[in-house]
């Protein structure tokens, strides 16, 4: 199968298009020929090295943490889905090497989920990571509802873009923060004010339009700007990021909690998401779209930063 693989571990340079055998196909799990795979910074950062104290790495390292495709084969244990059928999802194991940035990967049937009617393989290619994140930030650690007041930062990023979606179709009125440049995007996804947070005094700018504070807050930036949120939430407040956990006191000093979570994959998270896709509440903005042979360019753009929406590889 062709495939986009890494030798060792390093800079964009490292992956490469080859051929390899098909992945082995466990009992469990099926086997999908991939159109799409989206592509994640957690991509980036296992190209370098930085999960190898995580999990086992298997050379040659194909990346991919998300993907769309259809059934190809299904494992002896058998699978609630049927040869052919249009399917998304995690390609998450034990261990890291057979991704999706290739034409074929095995996976277990519990990490995917049908792809909707009306939705694009391309679209399904790029919500399981980044939007199951935003979930977990937004509906699982700060529980937001009807009136609420809410601040993104990174807001036209992949887990911010998805953030604000979610937050806005739980009634609450969102508050995004981006690049002056993203503004007009950002307000496309229903955010109700925009701040730039290259040129604003964020807490300055945001007391106005929040005079008694906001709610919560979503932090998928992390570093200084999550620290900036203390002086945004209201006292008593909560913060959720995926990025660390507070490196501050003084987040406690004003009785706010910052919750932290990375990545889990589920069932119950992915079928619950899949629900906001069906109603069109949510849908992923692909602003990036590469061939498997220029998958170092889609990775120098993640690593470059300031990216809009998503970016997918087109496998076929």
């Amino acid at each position: 199968m062709r495939a986009v693989a890494c030798d060792d571990f390093g800079g964009p340079e490292q992956l490469r298009v080859r051929e390899l055998d098909r992945p082995p196909l466990g009992p469990n799990n099926v086997l999908v020929r991939l159109a799409y795979a989206g592509v994640n910074p957690g991509d980036s950062r296992i190209r370098q090295g930085q999960f190898v104290p995580r999990g086992r790495h298997i050379f040659p390292l194909v990346l991919g943490l998300e993907g769309a495709g259809t059934v190809e084969e299904i494992g002896i244990s058998g699978s609630p889905f049927e040869l052919g059928q249009a399917v998304y999802g995690f390609f998450m194991h034990d261990y890291v090497g057979d991704g999706t940035y290739a034409e074929f990967a095995p996976v277990r049937s519990r990490n995917l989920i049908p792809v909707p009617d009306g939705v694009s393989l391309r679209d399904a290619a790029a919500v399981a990571c980044a939007g199951t994140t935003a979930l977990v930030l937004v509906d699982e650690l700060l529980g937001v509802g009807p009136g609420d007041t809410v601040v993104v930062l990174g807001a036209a990023g992949g887990v911010g873009h998805f953030a604000v979606q979610l937050a806005v179709a739980a009634g609450a009125r969102v508050i995004g923060v981006a690049r002056s440049s993203n503004h007009d995007f950002v307000r496309e996804l229903g955010a109700h004010e925009v701040v730039d947070y290259g040129r604003d005094d964020l807490p300055a700018v945001i007391g106005k339009l929040a005079p008694d504070g906001v709610d919560s807050a979503v932090d998928p930036v992390g570093g200084a700007a999550q620290e900036s949120l203390a002086g945004i939430v209201r006292q008593g407040g909560r913060i959720a990021s995926c990025v660390h956990p507070a490196r501050s006191t003084v987040f406690g000093e004003r009785d706010q909690a910052l919750l932290y979570r990375f990545l889990e994959a589920t069932p119950d998270r992915l079928a619950r998401l899949n629900e906001h896709v069906t109603a069109g509440r949510v849908r992923p903005r692909i602003t990036g779209e590469y061939t498997l042979a220029d998958a170092a360019k889609a990775h120098a753009a993640i690593d470059a930063g300031n990216n809009r929406g998503k970016i997918v590889l087109r496998i076929g």
